[in-house]
């Protein structure tokens, strides 16, 4: 009686075993058929406009600046500025003791005075030697007198212009004298050059300064020089006029301008780099001299572009200019082809052959695509998930 029973159970079990087989190969298969089919996000080919830039690294510096010196000796009596005051062309900077110099404007004025004198008293006698010499004419018209006595009222009419002519050119002397003295008087007041800031205030009241002695240094930030330096390679393509754009430490989020106005013409042989100067207008004054900056040179600008995101690329070789990417065809398949690359710009880049507008291309979700797979499109981040 057990032996049926136990046949009958082995049976069961038999076929148990035999159902589980089954339904795990069926499982197997169905995971397999399954993991072909890939999630993956598509986009097409567009037509961008990129531009082709050179990067460029340099500092700022103010365009224009000076430092004003004392053009005459003297012990400083007043300071009307400090540093980093604002100011203005022929704002008062500093006061020089005039004391000495308004001596000698006092006497030069004296000089002149007498210069003036002296040339009236001359025309004075050039008059009446003229009268004199008019009165011997006639005489000797009339035999009254002779001729020699007639020469000796031509030479006395002569040697009296001859005086007013000295005495002309005394007072033209003093003149100048004068107007010499005056105007180093006039430079013991020490005047800004330039708007600006004072960046520097050298001297301080009591201070005994000769000619030539550093007094202030005047920035005007208004307009800056932004100078870069520029690899040799890339040298050639930057030409005058060329838009810069730039960032600053401390102004992240914000872009400046400027345009390039001077290419050096010889380059370094130690880091094998040009320099180039750029133009920046600066009207609000938020930049300042020396601080570092880095940007870019826009060299070259091209509108209807065929463009992917970089993403699409597999095995991108930047220096070749070649890369694969896959397709997807009318049947969700994915298929691998070979393109050539070209511009790139920001996450954009130049498709020159291997697309057209109308393809399909893998952008997200391929990284271990092969080449056949199923596919099916998701919508963007579901294939990253």
């Amino acid at each position: 009686m057990k032996k049926p029973v136990l046949i009958i159970l082995g049976a069961v079990v038999l076929l148990v075993f035999a159902v589980l087989i089954v339904a795990t190969k069926k499982g197997r298969q169905v995971q397999t058929n399954h993991a072909h089919v890939v999630a993956v996000e598509l986009v097409n080919p567009a037509r961008n406009t990129l531009k082709r830039v050179v990067e460029v690294f340099g500092s700022l510096s103010p365009k224009t600046a000076t430092e004003v010196k004392s053009e005459q000796p003297g012990r400083i009596l007043k300071v009307q500025v400090k540093e980093w005051d604002r100011v203005n062309p022929d704002d008062v900077l500093l006061e020089l003791d005039p004391t000495d110099f308004k001596l000698v404007v006092n006497k030069d004025e004296a000089g002149l005075k007498m210069a003036r004198a002296q040339l009236l008293q001359a025309k004075v006698d050039l008059d009446r030697a003229r009268r004199e010499l008019n009165r011997a004419q006639k005489l000797k018209d009339g035999g009254l007198v002779t001729g020699q006595e007639l020469d000796e009222r031509r030479t006395a009419m002569e040697s009296a212009a001859a005086r007013v002519a000295l005495a002309e050119a005394q007072v033209g002397q003093s003149e100048s004298q004068l107007a010499e003295s005056r105007h180093n008087l006039a430079k013991t007041i020490v005047r800004a050059p330039i708007r600006g800031t004072v960046y520097q205030r050298k001297v301080d009241i009591g201070d005994w300064v000769d000619k030539g002695t550093p007094l202030f240094s005047i920035v005007d930030n208004r307009v800056l020089d932004f100078t870069a330096n520029v690899p040799a390679v890339d040298l050639a393509r930057v030409r005058e006029g060329q838009l810069l754009t730039f960032l600053v430490d401390g102004l992240p989020n914000r872009v400046f301008e400027g345009k390039i106005k001077r290419i050096n013409p010889m380059v370094n042989n130690s880091d094998r780099s040009g320099r180039v100067q750029a133009e920046v207008e600066n009207g609000d004054e938020v930049l300042k001299g020396g601080v570092y900056a880095r940007g870019q040179v826009l060299v070259a600008e091209y509108s209807g572009v065929l463009t992917l995101p970089k993403a699409c690329l597999i095995g991108w070789d930047m220096d070749k200019e070649t890369a694969r990417i896959f397709l997807v065809d009318d049947t969700a398949t994915a298929r691998s082809r070979s393109v050539t690359t070209g511009l790139v710009s920001d996450d954009l880049v130049e498709v020159r052959s291997g697309v057209n507008v109308s393809d399909r291309v893998v952008v997200r979700g391929g990284f271990n695509l092969r080449e056949g797979d199923k596919v099916r499109e998701t919508s963007p981040g579901e294939a990253r998930s």
